[in-house]
């Protein structure tokens, strides 16, 4: 074993700042180990006004903060003299430590700051900041998070499970007597769980006060946890053997499922090989065990063997999922979507699994972009749902707002909102957890701001930011749909700035997240807002090159976001890589316009009518969006009086529903046709310097009007009708933006398409063209 080294402290914000609540009285409450003398003293540094009191003791006089180090050790005559000092000195703040929260009286109002264990990111910095070789969530692990015995094994340095716990056990002042050894052995206690080990009815309360462990919360149902050296120094002084190990950390999986406790369930089951009550728990908890308790959850299921996991989809999606999130386990993460897929496709299953199964399918699918991305699983599942009898929804529970969560998921991404929109209105009406209400709000507002029903996403997203939401879900998957949503209502307001700040929580993980094609498309509109395409378009290629390569090339979502890099393009002037942009028969009305919008700037205005023809829009952003461009056609082609009442059209869609993005990329000389009818136009959009397509025939037509106007000339010269000339020409005109031949030999030039002619004659003829119809215009 290597020698001890001296600790690093480890600043710790978070704990910091709850201790510099307003509130009077807040109190550290963790067992022994916890660090909580450290986070008073650290409290107390940035402080000159302090008492420092200990041993039980509280001093005669006393500053303007008092900090009580170990609370329970104040007898009842030095809480009555804290209690005295807070009625003759009412601004005195008092923080103190304690072990168990029975040792404040009763009576008292209490700011209590738990969970004082090390997160995952807290061991990870302590591990790095001692430069140790050891992996940071096997230290987590074993230890628990406690803060005494992540420093002990990591400056010990040590790997060899034998070592680690003889470390672990050297920091407990003794052990559980060996009448009550058993209790060591799993990771989680109740008071029924304990008396069926053998512990007598105030073993818990006997562990608390002593600083043993600690009480925590499963979804309502009280868990208590030993602390890692406690359980290393009680097995350590009276052995049991592996056999009996498993076998009582499988009677403890049994016992915490009948009582609720998902989590301990989970734990003590994946320990004791028993993936029926695995699957059990999560069947009845589902996703909720995910969030909040990721990594230990891996951790436990890591173990078991793929093959194995055939038997057992849910177990499989339920780690892919939380591997899924992090970006150094996608390889695992798809492994293990592959095997609940597997799974799903060869078992058989229950009515009442039915829909569970399906939506198993469903995020399968989607997560992996496997064949419609999960679109037919969800809506299976949505119907099974619709149809099971009372009694076998029952069997779901708490799993019913998880399941119509993440169908409605699938259906948004599959192109079918007014599906998703059911769905999530059933996940709310069936959400028994405050992440998958969040879930469901977000999910309702982000699908009306997408169909460009602003009034409705604005009153879902009020009512979700009405409430308070803790930050560990509302900055992470279960709020992002939200912040989506909040992002995209701002920039129909015109407030740039409101959206960036909206996406700015979520972005940091747009690299693990699912959602990251919206978060993208929103952050594409804002570029555009802020008058940075290229920045945006730059942006959105190198993202959807990280993380598109699961996305099918012709699937809705790739095909919404080549529309979206199409948009970019046309806003940054770049219209070669906008006309990358095709029409497919199989393409959502988004994609459809999108395409026409590039024929409009193309001048290609056939194609465009063509395709804004077909398109059937329904949703008000659809039909604000192919009222404005067929209006800019119109009135290309002289038709102003039914141009004028298209923009009035668009303009009143606009207002109704509270659309502005749908003019953000509309051609500069066509501006005005909307002033007046939209309030605050955006910036026109100017694409300049960026050549036509012409065909082969339509170039050798341009070069030769370079030396004549005659039509029948060029036709002789061709060797082709005269008619043919003329519509050569007109389409010619047309990509050229021009009306005469001078402004096409001119339009010509400057996009370069005259190879192999004479600049100097080019230019000769434009100004013999324009001489020549002055000359003519003045002819009486």
């Amino acid at each position: 074993m290597a020698p001890l080294r001296a600790p690093v402290r480890l600043d710790r914000p978070r704990l910091l700042s709850a201790l510099a609540s307003p509130a009077p009285l807040v109190a550290l409450l963790g067992p022994d180990g916890a660090g909580a003398s450290t986070l008073l003293r650290q409290f107390a540094e940035e402080r000159d006004d302090v008492t420092w009191a200990g041993d039980g003791r509280i001093p005669d006089v006393v500053s303007r903060t008092l900090v009580i180090d170990d609370g329970d050790a104040l007898a009842p005559d030095a809480w009555e003299r804290v209690r005295q000092l807070r009625i003759t000195r009412p601004d005195l703040v008092v923080r103190l430590a304690v072990r168990s929260a029975r040792a404040v009286p009763l009576a008292w109002d209490v700011e209590w700051v738990r969970d004082l264990a090390f997160t995952l990111d807290e061991t990870i910095a302590y591990v790095a900041a001692r430069d140790s070789h050891l992996n940071p969530r096997t230290v987590q692990l074993v230890t628990g998070g406690l803060p005494a015995a992540v420093v002990a094994v990591v400056e010990a340095n040590v790997v060899d499970a034998d070592a680690v716990r003889l470390v672990l056990a050297r920091l407990a002042p003794h052990p559980l007597p060996a009448s009550a050894a058993a209790l060591a052995v799993p990771e989680f206690l109740t008071p029924a769980l304990a008396a069926q080990l053998g512990g007598d009815d105030a073993v818990i309360e006997r562990a608390e006060r002593a600083g043993h462990g600690e009480w925590r919360t499963d979804d309502g149902t009280l868990i208590f946890a030993l602390t890692a050296p406690i359980r290393a120094a009680t097995l350590a002084a009276t052995p049991i053997p592996e056999g009996e190990q498993r076998a009582i950390r499988h009677r403890a999986a049994r016992a915490l499922l009948q009582e609720g406790s998902g989590l301990g369930a989970l734990v003590e089951g994946a320990a004791a090989d028993a993936l029926d009550i695995v699957d059990a728990a999560l069947r009845r908890d589902g996703l909720k065990l995910l969030w909040g308790n990721g990594p230990r959850i891996a951790a436990a299921l890591r173990p078991i063997p793929l093959l194995q996991l055939r038997r057992w989809p849910v177990i499989a999606l339920a780690q892919a999922l939380i591997l899924n999130a992090r970006r150094e386990h996608k390889v695992r993460a798809a492994e293990l979507l592959g095997v609940a897929l597997l799974g799903v496709q060869t078992g058989q299953s229950e009515p009442a699994d039915r829909a569970l199964l399906r939506v198993v399918e469903s995020v399968a699918r989607r997560l992996t972009g496997v064949g419609d991305r999960g679109l037919r699983a969800a809506r299976a599942a949505a119907r099974v749902l619709d149809e099971l009898p009372a009694a076998e929804l029952e069997q779901l529970r708490g799993l019913r707002g998880d399941l119509h969560a993440h169908a409605a998921i699938s259906l948004l991404y599959g192109g079918d909102d007014e599906a998703a929109v059911e769905q999530f209105e059933q996940a709310l009406a069936t959400a028994v957890r405050p992440s998958v209400e969040l879930v469901a709000y977000g999910g309702l507002a982000l699908v009306h701001a997408k169909i460009g029903d602003l009034p409705a996403a604005q009153t879902w997203a009020a009512q979700a930011t009405g409430r308070p939401w803790p930050d560990d879900i509302l900055n992470e998957y279960q709020g992002s749909m939200l912040w989506i949503a909040e992002s995209q209502l701002a920039l129909e307001r015109g407030d740039v700035g409101a959206a960036e700040a909206a996406i700015a929580p979520i972005w940091p993980i747009i690299d693990t997240i699912e959602h990251w094609s919206a978060i993208a498309m929103v952050r594409a509109w804002t570029d555009v807002s802020a008058g940075r395409p290229h920045e945006g378009l730059e942006r959105l290629r190198a993202l959807r090159s990280r993380r598109g390569r699961r996305i099918a090339s012709g699937s809705p979502a790739a095909r919404v976001l080549d529309a979206t890099e199409s948009a970019l393009a046309l806003a940054a002037g770049d219209l070669v890589s906008a006309r990358r942009l095709t029409s497919r028969p199989s393409d959502v009305p988004e994609v459809m316009l999108a395409a026409a919008r590039v024929a409009v700037f193309d001048r290609q205005h056939e194609r465009a009518l063509k395709l804004l023809n077909a398109v059937a829009a329904r949703t008000p952003r659809q039909r604000t969006e192919s009222a404005a461009l067929e209006a800019i056609l119109l009135h290309r082609v002289g038709r102003a009086v039914d141009a004028r009442t298209l923009a009035q059209r668009a303009g009143t869609l606009a207002r109704t529903y509270g659309l502005r993005t749908p003019f953000l990329v509309i051609p500069a000389d066509e501006h005005d046709l909307f002033a007046g009818e939209v309030d605050d136009v955006p910036a026109p959009i100017t694409v300049a310097g960026v050549a036509p397509q012409l065909t082969a025939r339509e170039a050798v037509v341009a070069r030769h009007l370079v030396d004549t106007a005659s039509v029948e000339e060029i036709a002789a010269r061709l060797h082709v009708s005269v008619n043919t000339v003329k519509s050569q020409r007109r389409s010619l005109y047309r990509k050229l933006g021009a009306s005469s031949r001078e402004e096409a030999i001119a339009a010509a030039l400057a996009y370069g398409l005259l190879t192999g002619v004479d600049p100097t004659r080019a230019i000769t003829a434009v100004d013999a063209s324009a001489a020549d119809a002055a000359k003519t215009n003045r002819t009486p």
